[in-house]
C-alpha cells in the first residue's frame, strides 16, 4: 500500500494535468492510483469493473512488533479514508457503506460515475 501512495504523491505533485483511463478491471491499490488522476480526467470504459475493499494484512511478531504494525495499519486507514473523500466528494459514512464495508464491493463503470471515482464513462479516450 506504500508504493500506492508514493505514486499517489508524485502523482499530486504533477504540475501536469494527470488522465487516468480505466479498461476491463481496477482493483484494490490500483483504485486508490486511478483515482487520484485530475478531475474531469478520470474516464472509465463502458464495461470495467471496479473492486473496492478494505484492505488486510496478516502479521506475526512479538508484542512490540505487533503494536508497530497495529498503528501502520490505523495510519494507512486513515490515508485510506482521506484519500477517498478527496477524490470523490463522498463522506466518510458514505465511504465506508459504499466503497470499503466489510465484504468486497463490485461497482459497474455507471455505479462508480454516481460515486465519484470516475468522472467520465466513455468507449472514447481522447484528450
Amino acid at each position: 500500500m506504500g508504493a500506492a501512495f508514493a505514486l499517489i504523491d508524485v502523482m499530486h505533485s504533477s504540475p501536469i494535468p494527470i488522465k487516468t483511463v480505466g479498461l476491463g478491471v481496477i482493483a484494490s491499490a490500483g483504485l486508490l492510483i486511478f483515482i487520484a488522476g485530475h478531475r474531469g480526467r478520470r474516464v472509465l470504459t463502458p464495461n470495467t469493473s471496479i473492486l473496492s475493499h478494505q484492505f488486510s494484512w496478516s502479521s506475526e511478531g512479538k508484542a512490540h512488533e505487533l503494536f508497530a504494525t497495529m498503528r501502520e495499519f490505523e495510519l494507512t486507514q486513515a490515508r485510506m479514508l482521506a484519500h477517498y473523500e478527496t477524490c470523490t466528494g463522498l463522506g466518510p459514512e458514505q465511504i465506508r457503506k459504499h466503497l470499503l464495508p466489510p465484504q468486497d464491493i463490485w461497482l459497474s463503470a455507471e455505479e462508480a460515475l454516481a460515486l465519484g471515482i470516475c468522472d467520465h464513462v466513455s468507449a472514447v479516450t481522447k484528450n
